[in-house]
Parts: C-alpha cells; sequence; structure tokens
C-alpha cells in the first residue's frame, strides 16, 4: 500500500534563539505539507497496455499500489471481514478501477441480477465515484457485480435531500468480471470522453471515492473512509472524496451520432361528443431521427436532438393521492439526464422552478417534440447549462418552444454557490411565461447551510412588475446535513397569488409556509446490534394568503430504530389541521365539505433487510381523517428468484369512512413486476397496475437487447384495459388505448 515518506532535516548552523524565532513558521509549513500531501492522490499512469479481461494479474497490475479500504458500515472503523485490493489507474484514453475482491464463500457469493442498472441489497457490488470537474456537488458512478452487469448513475445536491441518485443517466464504459473459488475479480474502464473535466496543462483533478458492499455482513468498505452520518447515501457524497491527480491528460471531444428508427401501431378509444358511443382510432407508427452529441471544447458538450423520442422508457409507477395535491414523478428520459442536477433550483424537496417533465408531457398527455438542444459545461468556478425544445402542434396542444438557462457559480468555499436560472415558455402568437431565479447556498460553518432562493413570473396574462410580490417566491432555510446526534432545519417561504412557473412544479398557490425539523440520533458502538435510533420531530405550515388563515398543519414525531444486520423501524403520530376553503372531492362518490378540521393518526413503518433473496417494506396508518377515519396499510415484496429472475410486488389499501355522511371510500391498488434476465444483455420486464378506482388494469411489456452502450433494440407494448365494462353507459371499449412499438437505436462512435 502507498505511504508517504518524510525526510527529516538536521542543522546546526543557526543559533537556537533564531531557530526558535522561526519555529512557529516552520511548524505551520510542515503542518500544510503534511495536509497537502493527505489532500490529493496522484494516479499512476500505466507503463504499458494491459489485457482487458477481469483477471487482476500482478504482471499487469502489480506496480500500481493498493488502496487501503476501510469499514464504513455497519461498524466504522473495524476491520473488513473480506480482503479487497483495489487500484485506480489511467492511460491516455481510461480511468481504470480494478479489484481482486476475495471471499471465504467462494462460489456462493450473493449475486441476484443480471439487470443493466440493477444493483440492489442482496447484490454484492463494487466500483468508484467519480466527481470529474471536482465541483463537491455533482458526480458520476461506475459500479459492477460478479454477474458483470453495468451499473451507473449521476449524482446531485451532494447526495443530499430526497433522492439524490439518478440512474437513468447512461454513459459509455466497459467492465470485466471472473469468478473463482477465491472470489471475484473486476477490472472497469471508463473512457475520459464520457467524463466532462477541465484540464490545467494537461494535469486534471477530480473526486474520487470507491467503495464495496458484501450482503451477507451488510458491510461496506471504502476509500476514502466517509462516515455514515449523513443517511443512506452518505457514501455517495462528492465533497468527501479523495482530490485524485491524473497528469499528461487531454480531453478528446466526443462525437457520437444515434439514429433510431421506430415503428409499430396504437389504437384508441374515445367518446363521441355526443356521449353516445365510443369510436376507434387506429395509427400506424412510422418515425425516425436522432441524437447528436459534440464536445465544443475540453468542458463543453452539445446535445441535438431531432424528432424526439422516449417509447422505451419505463412506465411509471401508479400512486394513491389522497391529497388534494399534484403528484411529483421522476424524470426517466435520457436526454434530460446529464448534469441534471446543474439544473437544481427547487425549494423543499418538491417544488421547482424548473421542472423537466414539463417538456414533452402537456396536462398529462404526451405532446410529440420536434427537437431541441442542451448544452452544459463548467469553466473554473462557473457551471453553465442550456436547454431549448420545440414541441408539435398535435391534438388540441399548441406547438410551443420551452427554453431554460442556468448559470452557477462556487463561492466562499467548496460547498458554497450562487446561481441564475431562466425559463422561457412561448407558443410564438402572443402566449408566454418567463421566470427568472436568484439562489444562493452558503456554507456558514461546518455541515451548517443557509440556503436563499428568490424567483419571480412573467407572464402574458399577468401586469408584470419588477419584484411584485404577487408574481414572486421567496425561499430561506438554514439547516444541519449531519444526522449523528443533533441535526435540525428551519425554513420559510411564500408564493404570490400571480406566480405560477410554467416549465416548474408547484403543489400549492398563493400561500406562506413556515418548515422546521429536528432529530437526535444515537449511533452505537461495535458491540451493539443497534446502528442507530433516535427521536424525529418536524412538519410545515402553510397560510392561505388571500384569507390569511392557516390552510394545512402538517406534523410528525417518532422515534427511529435501524440494527445493523439492516431491520428498520419506525413509529410515529402525526396531528394535522386542514381548513378547506372549497369542497375537496376524494372520488365521484366522496366529498369532503368546506370546514376546518382537526385530526390524528398513528403509523407504524417497518423494512427487513435487503441482504437476502427475499425482502420486503411495510407501512401502516391509522385515526382520524377530516371528519372520519382512515385506515392504510402498504407492503412490498421483493424476490431474487435467481440472478436471471426477479419478481416485486406492492399492495396499497385505503379506507376512508365518513358515517355522518354515510360515505365510504376503499382505494386498491396493485402492482406486479417480473423482469427475466437472459443474460447481461437481453431483458425481458412486464409490469401491470389495478386500480380499483378507475377500475382498469395498466399493462407494460418491455424487451430489450442491448449488445453494447448505444446500440439497443426495444419492442414495447401498451393495453389499457377496462375491468368493468358495464359500470358506464354507453359500455366501455375493451380498451382505453393500446400501442405495440419496435425501436431500434445505434451510436456511431467518430
Amino acid at each position: 500500500m502507498l505511504t508517504p515518506t518524510y525526510k527529516l532535516v538536521s542543522t546546526t548552523n543557526y543559533n537556537f534563539a533564531s531557530l526558535m524565532k522561526l519555529f512557529p513558521l516552520v511548524l505551520l509549513l510542515w503542518v500544510h505539507s503534511l495536509s497537502a500531501l493527505d489532500d490529493i492522490y496522484e494516479a499512476r499512469l500505466l507503463s504499458k497496455p494491459i489485457t482487458f479481461d477481469g483477471w487482476v494479474t500482478d504482471e499487469e497490475w502489480g506496480d500500481i499500489p493498493i488502496l487501503a479500504l476501510q469499514m464504513q458500515l455497519p461498524n466504522m472503523g473495524d476491520k473488513p471481514s473480506q480482503l479487497s485490493e483495489v487500484r485506480v489507474a489511467y492511460d491516455k484514453d481510461y480511468v481504470y478501477l480494478t479489484g481482486r475482491l476475495y471471499d471465504t464463500a467462494g462460489h456462493d457469493i450473493m449475486a441476484n441480477t443480471k439487470k443493466r442498472d440493477g444493483i440492489s441489497g442482496s447484490t454484492q457490488f463494487f466500483g468508484m465515484i467519480l466527481d470529474s470537474y471536482n465541483d463537491n456537488e455533482n458526480a458520476l458512478a461506475f459500479f459492477t457485480t460478479p454477474t458483470g452487469i453495468r451499473w451507473d448513475g449521476a449524482i446531485s445536491r451532494d447526495a443530499l435531500g430526497g433522492n439524490p441518485l439518478n440512474i437513468s443517466w447512461n454513459a459509455f464504459w466497459d467492465v470485466k468480471v471472473q469468478r473463482s473459488d477465491e472470489g471475484w475479480f473486476a477490472e472497469i474502464r471508463v473512457p475520459f470522453t464520457s467524463l466532462g473535466f477541465e484540464d490545467i496543462n494537461g494535469d486534471v483533478t477530480m473526486g474520487f471515492i470507491t467503495f464495496r458492499y458484501i450482503p451477507r455482513t451488510n458491510e461496506v468498505n471504502m476509500y476514502p473512509l466517509i462516515p455514515p452520518d449523513f443517511g443512506e447515501f452518505s457514501a455517495w457524497r462528492p465533497s468527501m472524496a479523495q482530490d485524485i491527480l491524473f497528469k499528461g491528460v487531454k480531453r478528446k471531444r466526443p462525437f457520437y451520432i444515434t439514429p433510431y428508427v421506430l415503428g409499430g401501431f396504437s389504437k384508441i378509444n374515445s367518446i363521441t361528443e355526443d356521449e353516445s358511443s365510443y369510436i376507434t382510432d387506429n395509427q400506424s407508427i412510422r418515425q425516425i431521427g436522432g441524437d447528436i452529441k459534440l464536445g465544443l471544447s475540453k468542458s463543453w458538450t452539445l446535445d441535438l436532438s431531432v424528432n424526439t423520442d422516449f417509447a422505451q422508457v419505463e412506465a411509471d409507477d401508479q400512486q394513491v393521492n389522497l391529497t388534494r395535491f399534484s403528484l411529483f414523478f421522476p424524470e426517466k428520459r435520457l436526454f434530460f439526464q446529464e448534469r441534471s442536477g446543474v439544473f437544481n433550483f427547487s425549494f423543499g424537496r418538491r417544488d421547482q422552478l424548473f421542472y423537466s417533465r414539463r417538456i414533452g408531457i402537456n396536462d398529462g398527455e404526451i405532446q410529440s417534440i420536434i427537437g431541441g438542444a442542451r448544452v452544459v459545461g463548467r469553466t473554473g468556478a462557473w457551471d453553465v447549462g442550456l436547454i431549448s425544445m420545440q414541441t408539435a402542434n398535435e391534438r388540441e396542444l399548441r406547438g410551443e418552444n420551452l427554453s431554460v438557462i442556468r448559470v452557477k457559480r462556487d463561492v466562499i468555499n467548496d460547498r458554497s454557490d450562487v446561481g441564475m436560472l431562466f425559463t422561457h415558455r412561448t407558443d410564438f402568437k402572443g402566449n408566454y411565461n418567463l421566470n427568472y431565479g436568484l439562489d444562493a447556498v452558503i456554507e456558514v460553518f461546518d455541515e451548517h447551510q443557509l440556503s436563499l432562493k428568490y424567483a419571480q413570473t412573467f407572464d402574458s396574462d399577468i401586469e408584470n412588475k419588477f419584484f411584485d410580490p404577487a408574481s414572486s417566491k421567496y425561499w430561506l432555510s438554514f439547516s444541519t446535513q449531519r444526522t449523528r446526534g443533533f441535526s435540525h432545519g428551519t425554513s420559510i417561504s411564500r408564493a404570490g397569488e400571480d406566480f405560477h412557473p410554467g416549465m416548474g412544479f408547484q403543489q400549492r398557490d398563493n400561500y406562506t409556509r413556515f418548515g422546521n425539523r429536528t432529530a437526535y440520533n444515537w449511533f452505537q458502538g461495535s458491540g451493539s446490534k443497534i446502528f442507530y435510533h433516535g427521536f424525529q420531530s418536524g412538519g410545515t405550515i402553510h397560510w392561505n394568503n388571500e384569507t390569511d388563515k392557516i390552510e394545512s398543519v402538517g406534523w410528525r414525531v417518532g422515534w427511529e430504530i435501524q440494527l445493523k444486520d439492516g431491520w428498520k423501524v419506525e413509529g410515529r403520530l402525526r396531528p394535522q389541521i386542514e381548513n378547506l376553503f372549497e369542497d375537496f372531492e376524494l372520488s365521484d362518490d366522496v366529498i369532503v365539505p368546506v370546514g376546518e378540521y382537526k385530526f390524528m393518526s398513528y403509523g407504524l413503518e417497518f423494512s427487513s433487510p435487503m441482504t437476502g433473496s427475499f425482502s420486503w417494506m411495510g407501512e401502516a396508518t391509522y385515526g382520524a381523517f377530516y371528519d372520519g377515519t382512515r385506515t392504510s396499510i402498504s407492503f412490498q415484496p421483493i424476490y431474487n428468484v435467481s440472478p436471471s429472475i426477479e419478481l416485486t410486488a406492492a399492495y396499497e389499501y385505503n379506507r376512508a369512512s365518513f358515517d355522518q355522511r354515510d360515505q365510504i371510500l376503499n382505494f386498491h391498488l396493485i402492482r406486479l413486476k417480473s423482469l427475466f434476465m437472459f443474460n447481461t444483455k437481453l431483458s425481458l420486464s412486464t409490469l401491470i397496475q389495478y386500480n380499483n378506482q378507475s377500475k382498469t388494469f395498466l399493462g407494460n411489456v418491455r424487451l430489450r437487447y442491448n449488445p453494447s452502450e448505444g446500440n439497443d433494440l426495444y419492442i414495447v407494448y401498451n393495453d389499457d384495459l377496462n375491468s368493468d365494462r358495464f359500470r358506464e353507459s354507453p359500455t366501455l371499449p375493451e380498451t382505453n388505448q393500446r400501442s405495440i412499438q419496435l425501436k431500434y437505436s445505434y451510436t456511431f462512435r467518430i
């Protein structure tokens, strides 16, 4: 293993008094030199070409230093239970990560998937995270398993808050894996062309993290060692990565052309204007288009898209919504993924000034995208991103141009930045919606962040004045990110009646909000079976600006325990206040009238260890609900039958009863998923969802053949079946809409 050495130089030509005067300066320089050595790791340049086959031999890798992995979980700092010999190196084209991952289980190593992007808690995995721009906020991850899959993802927001890991992002890279009685062995290589970065005279500094996960001991061994004090994504934080230096690297400009062809047919049944019958619209699908990726410079990339299509994108999971507000769905479309964290401008967990799903999805309807462009890059301390897309005139949907510009700059320290974001939506016929936002995130002191945001809407339907409170929104928060010991967060925000971000997501309008969270977690030592336990409290209060009355109070008080073997239990109680200014329609038959309601519910949440072939999570809630009662139960099992078969299910039941009005709502949501992985290149997935309120079965079947990155064949079948056709007059059709599509794309790397 590589250990820095220091040489002590003795000098006798100076008198003692003179030396003592210089001592503080010498001490300062010595400490600085030690910290400088600790701050950066110089990667080793490969002296000769290697055979990329998964076997990590001494002849090829023996002169590369081994990184000293340390245990992060379950007992930070303990000696790893299994030996891991991990090395990082590079040549003029690739960054390499290799691992001799010894395991006393031999051929019984847990590896329960062959799916692209399919690692889970029941599968060993190993890989690296590269903060290629070294901005301490965004990074790219590359991992593999004993079955040799490729898993990649993009990390944003320094792996803090919500789900900062985006696995819809894909890149060009390779992996080879071998297995033996001693364990498994992996060679990962990532082309420099797949990494955006800046070089200074050929020297590139990136943030680097590597770790190995072992399911049967629920163990994470990593370099550098990051404390598990920041939640489940602690090991993924770019700001705590090891700086690594690659010398003599010049980025080659990527130039990829990816044309596609799409064919198939669709069948849509819709009711006539007089609502007397249904008519069928059969359409054949024939379409061509494509994308181009071009490196404009060493750190700027241009993506162009023509006749943009997302037929192959996985279907959204249905969600139960017993609130008065819109549901938030994640972005899964690949075109919007690269450095998507740069475009983040959030007011809390959900509200966004820019929400890319507004492009090509108009009021829940799919709208064709004629084409567009995307530019992202970083220069010095500046991050810049631009997207501009044009949608088509379709049905009753008007074509629009939707554009966003984002600029951010690092200030003060590595974890602070200021920025601006602009969105513009127009049909070029006098209708427009423009928003600008100013934001700053400042790390005031260790792990304590001050966040300030201001945004304003300009729209063709309102009177526009700069800094008008009616069309503005602000957000101010102060919080700590560490979960060990005491943690807290306080925020206040306000949105005016005319603030409507046309390319954003906002659950409420015209409100003032106060939020607070407080927690204290005790992390236990190596002699305990408990990983941590602690008290959690938090919630929000919303005032309606028009009435100046409380609209909602939602609070949560609970206790959470997580064991080192993976079991997790949380109990909570939740007092609520809801002030309805208009009737709340839960369903066609259940309506909650205007009024003020105070109620309390109790909940219990379980999750089993994800380390076995079978795992599950469940939740139960009972209590008052407005002027009635509500019972809610959910259960989600996952069964890895083998590395080739994965079965997933979800069941959610909600019962709301209102005895005073003799109204009952029974809501069942069932979701069944199966995945058949013939090998790491060919897979078949199915998804069936049933909703008893709409009395429909939604089906999705997706066959994917992916022999190499950028070379994809998809066959996708979608159906929307009515389970009770005779509940309405006229009789409902068998299917509301049905389609089958075949899409093939191939990437030419020039």
